[in-house]
């Protein structure tokens, strides 16, 4: 019976360990002439999985300023690929934007100033996507004129 019990564990934590799809999503380089830019991660109008962030990792070719929000007005345009980390990743089933027209949400964090060329990591690791409808994470840079790229690395738990 013991040795029963202890598979069903091994089983469920098996499982469990195989469910976790990790993504990564971004902007690419983008040529920035007196705007700026954001990226989205948003739940659909039906949510199945929490996000769990891990890090964002941010790059100016000329001085920026780097804000994030949560739960702005949902985002409509202009959709972003995931593409997994993980080899039994099946597809997020979450939403990204880039160059996102999300609308203003709740800012979190200080605004982070970098430096011409400078690149950041920002730890993510406590930041949740719950699975609420519409809800969003933003993360957007002022408005310059140079290059910038915004990648967010992201895990999904059903």
């Amino acid at each position: 019976m013991k040795i029963l019990i202890i598979g069903a564990v091994l089983a469920l934590f098996a499982i469990s360990a195989q469910a976790q799809e990790r993504y990564s999503v971004t902007t690419g380089d983008v040529a920035l002439t007196g705007t700026g830019t954001t990226l989205t991660i948003q739940q659909p109008a039906a949510p199945i999985r929490t996000g769990n962030f891990e890090t964002a990792t941010v790059y100016c070719s000329v001085a920026c300023n780097v804000t994030q929000s949560v739960n702005g007005t949902a985002a409509t345009t202009t959709a972003g690929t995931f593409v997994p980390l993980t080899p039994t990743a099946t597809g997020s089933l979450l939403a990204a934007f880039t160059a996102s027209n999300v609308g203003a949400g709740t800012a979190i964090g200080p605004i982070v100033h970098l430096g011409a060329g400078q690149t950041v990591v920002l730890d993510l690791s406590k930041l949740i996507l719950a699975r609420t409808a519409g809800a969003n994470y933003s993360i957007s840079i002022s408005s310059i004129t140079g290059t910038a790229n915004i990648t967010v690395i992201e895990t999904e738990l059903p």
